[in-house]
């Protein structure tokens, strides 16, 4: 009887730590003054900042605030973590979020950052020919909560207005995908109904994707044609940097983003100025 307290004892604690403990803390956090330091370095920083509604951009600050908070931040080959670069980087996750919850990056744990494009591990196969070889890599994303960026790519992309892409948007888009286990293009969707629409409509576009990838007249990066994963990737990048173009090219997977994230960049009056 003793053992099975201690036990009941235990797993109460642990729940009270995860779920309640954890809202407590984030809402605690989230109330903080979001320094105005802060949005002056996001408005030079950060072309998306610029560009965001009133209303977006509170939710966004107050994720960076629980990111901040939660996240650690580990710099690679020499690197040195400043805050401008965890600002930049939580306003990258916060952005993709502030339309969800937090609850998405329940399993976001550490954030790695290389100075500029690094060598990682990488098998090739070809037929039965097996070959070790590297990578050099932007960034990576990985199922157990770490996100691994390049600090000279995101500053460079994230302060221009027009940029085709955004490897923080990437990285943290296949952290969504991961969330329910797997690495397939479908992050947990919000109803039945919505996962049906978006198998249908994502494996259409993605198909289109693959015939159009290498003739230049497709809005999205051919990178997406890789497999399903990397589309949803390359998808979220494009409907953040490049919506308007996104909605007109592809309606029906503007549409479907639109409902997952709950947001519409292409109505935001500052992408059209």
């Amino acid at each position: 009887m003793v053992y099975f307290l201690c036990i009941l004892a235990v797993v109460a604690v642990a729940g009270y730590r995860l779920f309640f403990y954890r809202r407590q803390r984030r809402k605690q956090v989230a109330s903080r003054t979001f320094p105005d330091s802060w949005r002056e370095r996001l408005n030079e920083d950060m072309a998306l900042y610029r560009q965001m509604p009133p209303e977006v951009r509170e939710q966004v600050e107050s994720g960076i605030l629980i990111l901040l908070d939660e996240l650690e931040f580990y710099g690679c080959d020499g690197l040195t973590v400043t805050e401008e670069m965890r600002l930049l980087i939580a306003a990258h996750g916060a952005l993709l979020i502030c339309g969800l919850n937090l609850d998405y990056y329940d399993s976001l744990r550490a954030v790695l950052l290389y100075p500029d494009a690094y060598r990682a591990p990488a098998d090739h196969h070809d037929g039965f020919v097996y070959t070790e070889a590297e990578d050099h890599r932007l960034g990576e994303s990985w199922g157990e909560g770490r996100v691994i960026l390049t600090w000279s790519t995101l500053q460079q992309e994230a302060a221009q207005p027009n940029a085709a892409s955004n490897v923080a948007l990437h990285e943290f888009a296949h952290q969504l995908d991961q969330l329910d286990g797997a690495s397939d293009g479908a992050p947990p969707l919000h109803s039945d109904s919505e996962a049906r629409t978006w198998e249908a409509v994502f494996n259409d576009a993605w198909e289109r994707l693959k015939q159009q990838a290498y003739s230049g007249t497709t809005v999205l990066d051919p990178y997406g044609a890789t497999d399903p994963a990397e589309f949803f990737a390359v998808a979220t990048e494009t409907f953040f940097c490049r919506p308007s173009d996104l909605r007109a090219e592809e309606p029906h997977l503007y549409k479907c983003l639109e409902g997952f994230f709950r947001l519409s960049p292409a109505d935001w009056p500052a992408m059209h100025t």
